[in-house]
C-alpha cells in the first residue's frame, strides 16, 4: 500500500495532462457517437461508423510505421538541425507521402463509380480520403509526444476534433442538413483535416524544410536498417488496425449495419477502462526506456510492475462500475442496444485484460522484438480468422467479441514471453505484488537492457 501511494504521489503531476487529455477524449469520443445516434436513423448510424471504422483501419496502415519509427529513433537531446533528425523525417516524410498518395488515387475511381457498387459502399471514398488524413495526424501526435509536448500531442485531435464534431452534428442536426451517415462522415472529416492542417504548421515550424534535402546525411546502412525496420513496423500496424476494427467492419458487411453500429459502440464504452493504459503508452514509455538507457533493470522492473498494477486495478473497478450501469448507457444510444449488453461484458473483460499487462507491445517494439511480435502475430491472425468465422456462426455478436478476447490475450502473452525471455523482466499486473508474497524479486540474473540506440527516442 505504501508503494501505492508513493507511485500516486509522485507520478499524479506526469500522468494527470495524459490521463485527463484522454479521459477526456475518450469521453467525447462517447459524446460523438451519442449525437450522432441521436439526429441518425439506425441504418444511417450503421453507414457512419462502418465509414469510420474503414477509415480509421485504413489511416492506421497508411501512416507505414513511422510514428513508431520517429519515436524509436528521433534524438530530442540533439541540437536543431541534427544531421540524423533531419534524414529522419525526410524518410518520414517519403513514406507518409507514399501511404497517402495510394490512399487519394483509390478514393478517385471510388467516388467516380460510386452508382456501381452497392449502396453500403457508395460513400467508401470518403473513408479513404479521411484514413489519408488520419495517417498525418497519427505520425504527428507521436511527434509532438516525443518531444514531451503533450498538449500538442493530444489536444488538436483528442480535444478539439471531438468536441468541435459533436457540435457541427448536433448543429447540421438541428438545422435539418445532416444529409445521413455519409454527411455526419463529411463533417468529422473536415474537421480532422483542420486540426491536422494546424499540427502540420507547428511541425513545419519547428523543424523547417532542410529534412526535405536531407536524405545523404547519415549512411546508407542507416537508410537501410530504417527501411527494414519501417517494414517490419508496416506490418505489425496492419495487424494491429485489423484487430481494432475488423470485427466492426465485418458485422457492417455480413450482418449489416444496425448490428455493426451496436457492437462500434460497445467497443467505444469498454475502451473506457483503457484510459490508465493510454496513460502508460503516453507518458511511462519514455520513463521506462530512461531506466533502459540507464541499464537499469531493477528499477525498470520495479517502474512497470507499478504501472500495469495500477492501470489494473482502475480498469477492474471501472469494469465492476460499467457492469451496473451498461444497460442505461447502452439505452441512450438505442433501446434495441440493451439485449445485447452481454456483448459488452465480454469486450470489458478484454479491455481489463489489456489492462492486466501493460505496456507490453510498446516494450516489445521499441527493444528489438518487432520481427519477433510480427511472426507470433501473424500464426495467431490466420488461426483468429477461422475462431472468428466459427465462433460467429454459432455465436453471433458474442461469438465475435469472444474472438477478439482470444486473440489479443494470445498476442499479449507473446509479448510478455518475449520480454521475460530477453530482458528478465515481468510486465504482468501481478509482478508488483510478487515480492510481498514471495519475500523478494526472481533470482534470476537480469539480462542486459536494450542500449541507448535501441531507445533513443522513445526515451525522450
Amino acid at each position: 500500500m505504501k508503494a501505492l501511494l508513493e507511485l500516486a504521489w509522485t507520478g499524479a503531476g506526469r500522468f494527470l495532462p495524459a490521463f485527463s487529455s484522454r479521459f477526456s477524449s475518450t469521453l467525447l469520443s462517447f459524446f460523438v457517437l451519442l449525437a450522432a445516434s441521436h439526429f441518425l436513423p439506425t441504418q444511417e448510424y450503421g453507414l457512419y461508423v462502418f465509414l469510420f471504422s474503414i477509415g480509421s483501419a485504413l489511416g492506421l496502415i497508411a501512416v507505414l510505421g513511422q510514428q513508431i519509427l520517429v519515436v524509436k529513433h528521433y534524438r530530442r537531446t540533439e541540437a536543431s538541425g541534427h544531421p540524423l533528425n533531419q534524414a529522419l523525417l525526410g524518410v518520414n516524410a517519403r513514406w507518409l507521402a507514399l501511404g497517402c498518395f495510394v490512399l487519394l488515387a483509390a478514393a478517385l475511381p471510388l467516388w467516380l463509380f460510386a452508382e456501381e457498387l452497392p449502396s453500403t459502399y457508395h460513400y467508401l471514398w470518403l473513408a479513404f480520403v479521411f484514413a489519408a488524413i488520419f495517417a498525418l495526424s497519427e505520425y504527428l501526435q507521436n511527434y509532438f509526444r516525443i518531444h514531451g509536448r503533450i498538449n500538442m500531442s493530444l489536444v488538436p485531435r483528442e480535444i478539439v476534433w471531438r468536441g468541435s464534431s459533436i457540435l457541427c452534428i448536433a448543429a447540421a442536426g438541428f438545422g435539418g442538413i445532416l444529409t445521413g451517415g455519409a454527411g455526419a462522415m463529411a463533417i468529422i472529416t473536415g474537421l480532422l483535416a483542420a486540426t491536422t492542417l494546424y499540427q502540420g504548421a507547428c511541425f513545419l515550424h519547428d523543424e523547417g524544410l532542410s529534412w526535405f534535402k536531407a536524405k545523404d546525411r547519415v549512411p546508407s546502412q542507416t537508410h537501410a536498417d530504417w527501411r527494414r525496420e519501417s517494414g517490419y513496423f508496416i506490418a505489425n500496424n496492419v495487424l494491429n488496425s485489423a484487430s481494432a476494427y475488423l470485427e466492426t467492419i465485418l458485422i457492417g458487411a455480413l450482418l449489416g449495419l444496425n448490428e455493426a453500429g451496436f457492437y462500434f459502440v460497445a467497443l467505444r464504452i469498454a475502451m473506457l477502462l483503457m484510459l490508465p493504459l493510454a496513460a502508460i503508452d503516453t507518458v511511462g514509455i519514455p520513463m521506462i526506456a530512461a531506466r533502459f538507457q540507464k541499464s537499469d533493470t531493477a528499477g525498470a522492473q520495479l517502474l512497470i510492475g507499478r504501472l500495469s498494477f495500477a492501470s489494473f486495478c482502475i480498469s477492474l473497478l471501472g469494469a465492476l462500475a460499467l457492469a451496473v450501469v451498461a444497460p442505461f448507457i447502452l439505452h441512450l444510444f438505442n433501446p434495441e442496444f440493451v439485449r445485447h449488453a452481454d456483448v459488452l461484458t465480454a469486450l470489458c473483460v478484454l479491455s481489463v485484460s489489456l489492462s492486466f499487462f501493460g505496456p507490453g507491445s510498446w516494450l516489445l517494439m521499441i527493444g528489438g522484438g518487432e520481427r519477433f511480435f510480427l511472426i507470433a502475430r501473424a500464426i495467431m491472425f490466420v488461426l483468429y480468422l477461422g475462431l472468428l468465422y466459427g465462433l460467429a456462426r454459432v455465436g453471433g455478436l458474442m461469438g465475435i467479441a469472444i474472438a477478439g478476447l482470444i486473440f489479443s490475450t494470445a498476442s499479449s502473452l507473446a509479448a510478455w514471453y518475449w520480454i521475460k525471455r530477453k530482458w528478465r523482466i515481468d510486465n504482468m499486473a501481478t509482478a508488483f505484488i510478487r515480492p510481498f508474497l514471495f519475500g523478494g524479486a526472481p533470482a534470476d540474473e537480469a539480462a542486459p537492457l536494450p542500449t541507448a540506440r535501441a531507445t533513443e527516442g522513445a526515451g525522450r
